[in-house]
């Protein structure tokens, strides 16, 4: 792909593609790790809009942790993405403790968001090893 003429084909990108899931998901089932990506990837949403809607409350911003009622999803701060993305130790525990988190501060979301328990054993052994 050095040419700028060519192209990649659809058929090749998702081959890449789900290779790189294969690669990530290790070897649990595909339909299982779903339960898993689908929480994080909300999670992921749901951070980026609050950020979004924080910013444009500009100076009044200070005051959404008093008033949720200024953004559509109150996110606390160990809970939005930037933080999560920063952990590096007892990831499994953290994820489980921001999506609760945030069920909690936005009960709409209870029930979709903290299905899973990222520290959950099967046998003794950890599902997913983060």
């Amino acid at each position: 792909m050095n040419n700028r003429n060519s192209r990649l084909e659809l058929g090749t990108l998702e081959n890449w593609l789900w290779e790189a899931a294969c690669v990530i998901r290790g070897p649990i089932d595909a339909p299982k790790f779903k339960d898993y990506i689908l929480p994080l990837v909300f999670l992921k949403r749901l951070s980026d809009v609050f950020e979004d809607e924080f910013q444009q409350l500009g100076n009044t911003a200070k005051y959404v942790d008093n008033d949720h009622s200024l953004v559509r999803f109150y996110i606390l701060g160990n809970a939005r993405w930037p933080n999560v993305a920063r952990q590096t130790t007892n990831l499994g525990e953290y994820l489980t403790d921001a999506v609760r988190a945030v069920a909690k501060e936005n009960p709409k979301l209870s029930g979709v968001i903290d299905v899973r328990d990222f520290n959950e054993t099967a046998a003794g052994q950890r599902i997913l090893s983060v």
